[in-house]
C-alpha cells in the first residue's frame, strides 16, 4: 500500500539492543523522512514503491549511518545497538 501525504504518519528512528528491546527511540519528521528516503531501497515492501517509509521496516546499517547523519545532524546513534526506520499510520 502507498501512503499518500494527506496520511496521519509518524516516523521512529530506533535503536534495538541485543535483546531486541528498543534502547533508544527518535522520532522523525516530515521533511527529515523526505531527506533520507532515497537511501533506502523502497521496492522491497510486496506492494511496491514505499514512497514515505511506512509500508516497512528499513535498517540503517553501520555503513548508512554518516548519509543519514548528514541528511539529519541532530541524530545519534549509539555504539551496540541495530537502527531501523519505520513509519506507523496514526489512527483517526
Amino acid at each position: 500500500m502507498n501512503y499518500t501525504t494527506r496520511d496521519r504518519l509518524i516516523w521512529e528512528l530506533t535503536g534495538w539492543d541485543a535483546d531486541e528491546r528498543p534502547a533508544h527511540v527518535t522520532e522523525l519528521s516530515r521533511e527529515e523522512i523526505v531527506r533520507i528516503r532515497d537511501l533506502f531501497d523502497r521496492r522491497l515492501p510486496p506492494a511496491g514503491m514505499d514512497e514515505w517509509l511506512a509500508y516497512a521496516t528499513y535498517e540503517v546499517a553501520p555503513d548508512l549511518q554518516p548519509q543519514v547523519l548528514a541528511a539529519i545532524p541532530r541524530l545519534d546513534f549509539k555504539p551496540g545497538l541495530d537502527y531501523f526506520v519505520e513509519g506507523m499510520v496514526l489512527s483517526d
